[in-house]
Parts: C-alpha cells; structure tokens; sequence
C-alpha cells in the first residue's frame, strides 16, 4: 500500500560506482551482490553497478550478476555519449552495455550540460554535443535499453557558475542557461525515462534547487525530472529535500553518503528524515524498518565501522549519555528522540561515559534486562571508573551487561585470569617472538597455567586462554576473533600514560557479531579485559542455548530473572 497523499520517489542508489571515487574503499564481488539483493528486498528501484567496461570489478560483477536474484530492482551501467569522430556502434561504453543489456537493461548516459564544459573538456561544438547525445540515446533505445540521462554540472549551468563556482559574466550565463534548456528540451523530446539534474560540486543551496527543479517540472510534465546531489556543502540532504518537495520523482545518491571529495548524499538520511516525516515515501511502510539494517550491512561490506553519529541509523541516533537526559528518559520515554526509533528498527541507547550519571546507569541496565539498585549501580561506578571516563561502556553494551551481573553477584564463576604476563621481543631484522604466560582460575578450585606464541600479544594471549579454557569449554572452539582496534585517550594529559581503549570484535557461525572492551594505561591490560568479557559472552550464550551447551555449565536462576 502506498499513500497517494505524498509523493513518491525512485530511489536510484550509486554505491558500486559513484560511492567507489572514495580513497580507501573496497568491496569484494560477493559482498556487492549480497548488498545489490539486500537493496533490492529494501525495496531501491535503481541500482548502479559501474563505469561501463572502465575496470576489471565492473566485469566480474556483472558477469556474476548473470545468476544472482535481485527482484524487481532494476540494474544499470554509466556510461558517456559517444565521444567525437565516432560512431555510437564502436564507442566502447555503449558496446558493453549492448552486451549486457539482458540482465542490466539501463544505461545512465552522463551529458555536459553546461557550456563551459562543452568547449573545455569535450573541446567540441554545442551543436555537436547535442549531436552526440542524440544518437547516443536514440540507438540505446533503439536497442530495447532504458536512458537515464544525468545532466552533468546541471546546477551550476543553472544558476550560472562557472570553475571553482565564480559567477560567470552575464552574456556567457544567459547562453549557458539557454544551452541547458536546449539539452533538457531534446532529452525530453526522445522521451528518456530520467533527466537528472546534477549537483555535480554540491554547491547549490536549497533556495536554487527548488526554483531549478520546480521549473523543470512545470516545463515538461509529463517527463520525470530527477536530482542527484553532493555534500560539499554540507546541503546534500537538504537540497534532495528540496528538489523532492519541488517535484523530482527520482532522487539519486549512495546508501552510505561515499564518493569523491564529501560524498554523495547519503540516500539512507533521506529516506529517513522524509519518510518518518510524511514528506515523501520512498519504499513500503513495512520496509522502512529495515532501513537500520541495511544500512549496518551496507558498512560490513564496505569493511567500515558505523559512525556513532550517522542520522537515523547510527549507533548514537537515538541515544542519550548526558546524565540529566537519561534521569528524564526514565521518567518519560521519547522526551529526547525526535521519531519513533522502532519505524527505522532502531532501539533507543542510554549510554554511559564520563557525562553520566547514575541514573544513565540504572536506566540502561533496566533496558538490557540486568536491572541494577541504586547500591549496585554506585559499585558499578566505583569499580569501573576507567572503562567509563574511557568511552569502554559506550563502545560495548556486552561489556556494560556483564559488568551489571558483576555488580549483582551473578556472573557465574566460569574462568578468571589470575596472572598473566607477555614476553615480547624484536630484532633489528624486524624479526619478531611474541609468547604469553597465564595462570587461570577455572570455577572455585582448579588452577592451571598455560603458555603460547602468537603474532603479537593479542594473538598470544588469545592463544594462551584457549589451550585451556577448551578443554573445560568446548564450546569456545565454535568463536573467533574478528577485527581488533586501539583509542588513545586523553594523549595530550598523559602523554606516554595516557589510557587507551581496545575494542575487539567476535564472530560465530549463524550469530550476530559482538563487540567487547577493556580501558587501561596498558594496551595489553585494555586488550585482555576485552577479550575475557568477549569469551564469557559466548560461553553465557551457549548456557541459555535449550540443551546447555557441552562443556557449558547452566547459569543460575539469579542471571536468568
């Protein structure tokens, strides 16, 4: 069901294109097509999987794409208008898309659309660009293809700027603002299924994008006018809100805001802000709370951790760590949250850090089922003082829960770490022996030590814990550590002392990851807190499996209520 009382808008997602003109951004031909269906579920109309032919990515994954399921989404590849002297058949970018066309039946074809560009980048005539474009378009459909065609600069051509976004004189803008609409007129004349008009610097602001788009709509009604910002200006979302209002049906952009310089805008903030809002809708209802999700899947395949700020989806988007707040949201839930967190399938967070106060401690151990007293709590602040000026809660709620069982006297006594110590030795070569040595307390009684090498003190440690702990918990042998990262905190105070956070992460087969922390002024002191509260996590899992888990004993009635 839709609601026909606003409006609505294809989503048009440029991720494994647009989003890849990033440093550092990598993704593997598997995880794209896990993302591109997980898309395609949300309910995103358009996918853009590449630069026609311009690396090898782009053809392993359009080839793999051959037997991969993505619904209705439809797939498209970006490509340019067949360059000068050239003719449409032999231009390399329509003949891959030519030999794609049964699994990816849409061709983006990106225009110049302003007259500075025409002359400087394509060193050709406007009559001839205009030319080019023409039989670019008319052969792709002529081939069965749909175009989308992207304006190129349209914006600045719009309100008649030129490099660096200097005002160009007033004759030049006049024509460049005619050329455009001599572009848009012939696109809309072979009945192109898009006009997107680009923001291509994102230097446009909201008051520009709505007259633009708005008097595109009203010129060629029967033509769907889309927009496709950026966020150089820090107006990305904003100027796709306002060319939405202003009658764009079509908005592109990337799940996670990647791309060259600031990025593209981030399509998951405006879907978001405007549909929670009632201003557009973009996918069903129903699928709008899957938006979390997907986003969060859309991080793990580019290997990026989420940003605790990221709108709408990030682990600080519903959240409160003022101690004032977190009194409040006790006595009245929502008071700070500005939607509904459960539309998008968020939680509310209550975290705890050095702006806390007890409240925020009571509230959270209430919200992840570990109830505290207000004594309890109070001993949860004296023991942990560390781990909360430290950021150590508010990188983990794992370890925050296992601490309130501590508080409560009722973790059970599976293992401690009693001593441990690592010998760690370099050579001039580089050459390098790492070996830990512990001695673990298992249950009341027994005592044993344990050594092992590892790739470093981590590994070591990691190594040393389980020679042991699987012996008395087999069920160890089913986890393993996933990514390892170090914090400096407060380096400037404490220079070389200065204290440090470890977060480690944990995966298992058919289990969501987890993520555990330790705060020390030793790294390895930091790394080993982590690790055990990652180790005791599991292995309180597996007690609460239906049968017990081999090895395992059963947690007592106390960490069950």
């Amino acid at each position: 069901m839709t609601n026909s009382s606003v409006p609505q808008v294809e989503l048009f997602d440029t991720s494994l294109r647009d989003g890849m003109q990033q440093p550092n951004l990598e993704i593997s031909v598997p995880d794209a097509i896990s993302l591109l269906q997980r898309m395609a579920a949300f309910g995103v109309h358009y996918a853009e999987i590449g630069f026609a032919g311009a690396h090898q990515f782009v053809s392993d994954l359009t080839h793999a794409l051959e037997n991969a399921d993505t619904g209705a989404m439809k797939l498209a590849l970006f490509g340019r208008s067949r360059g000068r002297g050239t003719r449409v058949a032999d231009w390399p970018d329509v003949r891959f898309i030519l030999q794609h066309k049964q699994r990816v039946p849409v061709a983006v074809i990106v225009l110049k659309s302003r007259l500075l560009d025409v002359g400087k980048s394509l060193e050709t005539t406007p009559e001839e660009n205009l030319l080019m474009a023409r039989e670019t378009i008319a052969f792709l459909q002529d081939n069965d293809l749909e175009v989308i065609v992207d304006l190129e600069h349209a914006m600045d051509a719009a309100c008649g700027r030129r490099e660096c976004g200097a005002p160009c004189d007033l004759d030049f803008r006049a024509r460049t603002l005619d050329y455009l609409h001599h572009v848009v007129a012939q696109c809309a004349e072979h009945q192109v299924g898009r006009i997107v008009v680009c923001d291509t610097t994102g230097g446009a602001s909201p008051e520009e994008v709505t007259d633009v788009i708005g008097a595109l709509v009203r010129s060629h009604p029967t033509t769907r006018i889309g927009f496709h910002g950026h966020t150089d200006r820090g107006l990305g979302v904003a100027n796709s809100r306002a060319a939405i209002l202003a009658g764009a049906s079509h908005v592109q952009g990337t799940l996670l805001g990647t791309g060259e310089r600031c990025g593209n805008v981030n399509l998951t903030t405006v879907v978001g802000s405007m549909q929670l809002r009632g201003e557009a809708e973009f996918v069903p209802a129903k699928s709008l709370a899957g938006l979390t999700n997907l986003a969060h899947s859309a991080f793990a395949a580019f290997s990026l951790d989420v940003p605790h700020g990221a709108p709408i989806v990030g682990p600080g988007a519903f959240g409160t760590w003022a101690g004032m707040h977190g009194s409040s949201e006790r006595k009245n839930p929502g008071a700070y949250l500005w939607c509904d967190p459960a539309r998008v399938g968020a939680t509310p967070a209550i975290g705890v850090n050095r702006q806390s106060g007890k409240a925020n401690i009571l509230l959270l151990s209430e919200t992840l089922g570990v109830p505290l007293t207000s004594a309890q709590a109070q001993e949860l602040m004296d023991t942990n003082q560390p781990m909360i000026e430290g950021g150590g809660f508010t990188a983990s709620e794992v370890s925050f829960r296992l601490a309130c069982l501590k508080a409560r006297k009722a973790l059970p006594n599976l293992f401690t770490v009693r001593t441990w110590r690592v010998f760690d030795e370099s050579d001039e070569a580089g050459t390098r022996f790492v070996q830990a040595f512990m001695s673990l307390g298992i249950g009341d009684q027994t005592v044993v030590t344990t050594r092992a090498e590892g790739a470093g003190p981590v590994d070591a440690m990691t190594r040393a814990m389980r020679r042991e702990l699987e012996k008395w918990y087999p069920a160890l042998q089913q986890m393993r550590l996933g990514r390892f990262s170090v914090t400096a905190i407060d380096v400037s105070a404490h220079d070389s002392a200065a204290y440090v956070r470890v977060t480690v992460s944990f995966q298992a087969d058919g289990h969501e990851p987890w993520v555990t922390a330790g705060v020390s002024s030793d790294m390895n002191q930091a790394a080993l807190m982590a690790i055990v509260d990652g180790f005791h996590h599991w292995l309180l899992l597996q007690s609460n499996q239906p049968n017990g888990a081999s090895g395992v004993p059963e947690l007592s009635q106390a960490v069950r209520d």
